[in-house]
């Protein structure tokens, strides 16, 4: 019996180093991003990165669930659970058609082996997220709640090269279907001599029970992915892109 004992509490030391890190990381609440696939194709551009964006996408698709905390960066890479595809296998067509990765020149798992590793791996505190499957399921499944082009395209607000949007407009039509007010984040952009700014992610604030809360404007959760691209839509004109094929 006390050879067993050994044993258990052994294996229970090696067992604690892949989840301490999850459990003791500090944040209050998640960050929910959609992305425009043509704007971030844009920024990948930028980056060196081709894009291809496949012809079934027509709408924003996700950009992560990131566990955040007001004004600190962070948390990010919190335990050493690595990415393991044949987890996620049977989601494999929801997560190409709600979560594509668009760089042609990366492989094809690299976007969601970033997410987990970067952000999935701080929510394994939580039983609705608390595992890869449970992490890619849950925000599959958000996005089929929030989906943005839904509640944009029943107000009449599509990608449009051409005519601009009031920023207060956009965030009053998502305001009505979410309660709540996103964060919308802009790509400056030059087109011709001028500076203009386009959609490029709606961001959406929820506890960790996804129940929707007000984003702070100064949660730096909000500016940390792309801060040397990206910023918060002015309250003028902003750009919708349309979506241009490869």
């Amino acid at each position: 019996m006390d050879g067993e004992m050994n044993v258990i509490f052994v294996t229970a030391i090696f067992l604690l180093p892949s989840t301490a890190g999850a459990f003791s990381a500090k944040w209050d609440h998640f960050t929910f991003t959609q992305e425009w696939p043509q704007t971030a194709c844009l920024m990948g551009k930028a980056e060196h990165k081709k894009c291809n964006i496949p012809n079934y996408i027509n709408s924003f698709i996700i950009h992560g669930l990131w566990p955040s905390s007001g004004k600190t960066e962070g948390p990010k890479n919190c335990s050493s659970v690595h990415f393991d595809m044949n987890k996620i296998k049977n989601l494999t067509n929801e997560l190409q058609h709600a979560w594509p990765n668009i760089y042609s020149n990366t492989a094809p798992n690299d976007f969601w082996k970033h997410e987990w590793n970067t952000h999935g791996t701080c929510a394994l505190s939580l039983n609705t997220t608390g595992t890869e499957y449970l992490f890619f399921r849950k925000t599959l499944d958000l996005m089929k709640i929030y989906n943005a082009s839904r509640f944009l395209s029943k107000m009449n607000i599509t990608p449009n090269d051409t005519t601009p949007y009031v920023t207060k407009t956009i965030e009053s039509v998502l305001q009505k279907k979410l309660g709540v007010v996103p964060n919308l984040q802009c790509y400056r952009y030059k087109l011709g001599k001028r500076q203009t700014y386009l959609l490029a992610e709606i961001r959406i604030c929820m506890d960790k029970q996804f129940k929707l809360i007000e984003c702070l404007n100064d949660d730096s959760t909000l500016y940390w992915s792309r801060r040397s691209q990206t910023q918060s839509c002015s309250r003028g004109k902003i750009y919708f892109p349309e979506i241009k094929r490869s």
